[in-house]
Order: C-alpha cells, then sequence, then structure tokens
C-alpha cells in the first residue's frame, strides 16, 4: 500500500550500514532473562531466553559499507551471509550457525530506516514502522508505533474525524520525536556494533557493570547512560479531550469515524 500511495521505496530507505539476523536455537545454558554476548570489532552476536519460552534466541549483529545483495525469499544466501560474516568469531558463536539449518524460526535483514518526508496522502495517512522507522534493532520502534497511534487518534478526534486537519497536525506532533528516533538509532547501531577496539572495551565493560547490579539500580543506569532510553522515557504528549462521538467511555475514541485510514 506504501508503495501504490507514495512512490518506489527505494526514495525512503536509509541504509545505516548494519545488518541483523535472528534464529531460534535450544536453550542450552539455561538462560532465564541473561544475555551470552560476544563482541568484536564490526559484529556483535548474543543469544538470550526466558524459561517461558521454550527455547533461546541467538542475535546476530554485523557492519557492512554497503547494503547486500540479497532477495529477502532467498534464505540459503541470507545463511551464507551470516556464516561468512560470523566465521571464527568464536566456539560459541560457531556452535549457534551450526542450528541455522535446524531453527525453526530464522530472519535476515538489513538495518534501515524509513525516511519520509510526509506520511500522509489523501485519505491514507501511515503509523509506526511503515511510517518512520527507525531501523530494526536498535529500537524505539514500538515506543513510537503507541504514540504515534495515540497522536493519529487524538488529532482526528480534536478535529471531528476531518482527515485534512488530523493529518497535518498529526505530522506536526510527531516529527520531532521522529528526528530524535533517526539520530538515536544511529548512536545505538555504533554502540551495539563497536567500530574500534575501544568501542568493544566500553561496551563489553558496561554490559558487565549491568549484570553485576540488582535489577532496580541495573534498569535506572540504563536510563541515566543510554540515549535512546532518555529520548523515549522523555517523550511527551498532549492529553486530548474526549471526542463528543465517542461511545467508549471518558477519553474514548470509539465514534470516530477515520474511513480510508491506512495504519502499519
Amino acid at each position: 500500500m506504501r508503495r501504490l500511495v507514495f512512490g518506489e521505496e527505494s526514495r525512503f530507505d536509509a541504509f545505516i550500514g548494519a545488518h541483523l539476523g535472528v534464529l531460534t536455537l535450544p536453550n542450552v545454558y539455561d538462560l532465564d532473562g541473561e544475555l551470552l554476548l560476544h563482541v568484536g570489532v564490526g559484529r556483535t552476536a548474543g543469544m538470550y531466553g526466558a524459561r517461558h519460552l521454550g527455547d533461546a534466541r541467538a542475535l546476530f549483529l554485523f557492519r557492512s559499507e554497503r547494503e547486500l545483495g540479497f532477495h529477502h525469499r532467498d534464505v540459503p544466501r541470507q545463511k551464507e551471509l551470516l556464516r561468512g560474516a560470523f566465521a571464527g568469531m568464536h566456539a560459541h558463536v560457531d556452535r549457534w550457525l551450526d542450528e541455522l539449518d535446524h531453527a525453526s524460526a530464522f530472519s535476515f535483514d538489513s538495518i534501515t530506516q524509513l525516511r519520509l518526508d510526509t506520511w500522509s496522502q489523501g485519505r491514507v495517512t501511515l503509523v509506526g514502522d511503515a511510517g518512520y522507522c527507525p531501523g530494526p534493532a536498535v529500537g524505539g520502534s514500538t515506543s513510537l508505533a503507541v504514540v504515534g497511534a495515540y497522536v493519529l487518534a487524538g488529532e482526528l478526534a480534536q478535529a471531528g474525524g476531518d482527515h485534512e486537519r488530523a493529518f497535518p497536525g498529526y505530522e506536526r506532533v510527531m516529527a520531532g520525536h521522529v528526528r530524535g528516533s533517526r539520530a538515536v538509532g544511529l548512536s545505538a547501531a555504533k554502540t551495539l556494533i563497536p567500530t574500534s577496539r575501544l568501542g568493544v572495551w566500553g561496551l563489553a565493560r558496561g554490559a558487565r557493570l549491568i549484570s553485576a547490579l540488582p535489577a532496580g539500580p541495573s534498569r535506572a543506569l540504563v536510563r541515566l547512560t543510554t540515549r535512546s532510553a532518555r529520548l523515549y522515557d522523555s517523550v511527551t504528549v498532549d492529553d486530548y479531550p474526549p471526542s463528543p462521538t465517542a461511545s467508549g467511555g471518558p477519553g474514548g475514541l470509539a465514534g470516530v469515524p477515520g474511513g480510508g485510514l491506512g495504519a502499519g
């Protein structure tokens, strides 16, 4: 739908220099809310799990100067690229890669931001990753989507369902949040996939410190020192008044007419 309404997708994609892969594998280390991490210059691999999941996940992040050529349905090619990027990193990582051909779920993609000048066209508007994805794995997508949906609903209610008034208001309110998320996404990618040995040392030391602290102080330290946490914790939105046509109780928007709205 986005391509039909806004045009060629390549005009909006901004590759930020990295790729990621995720796969499921047996939780052989019995991880429960824990992350086992291996970090090198230009590549990071981790395994995390929780007992209620029944299995674990392996996450691979690696840098590349250009977006690698692969079709989104060519899974063998994606696995080949992942193996090549992480060959010889560590015995743990080698074992995780051995699970590629047995994994019940596997995903591979570039870390790409979506940068549109406008998210609205006629009676269609975009919400969340469909309009302003900061990039997979760098954080913020869910927060932006929830805030965006709230703001869009509020602006529609305030405009009495008139999309020609509501959509510009929605974009105006969200513009600063989206710009901030793009900058934070770039910063997060540099932190998660260090470009130097100093960066590797800093990420490893920071992870050890956070791991050594009790849960409460650990979360507080992350919020204090992580740029993305500070950004999304500081997001404020208007308290939109209840719509006079709403039937969903105080503040409800059930009765707001939103015909023709496209959200992703």
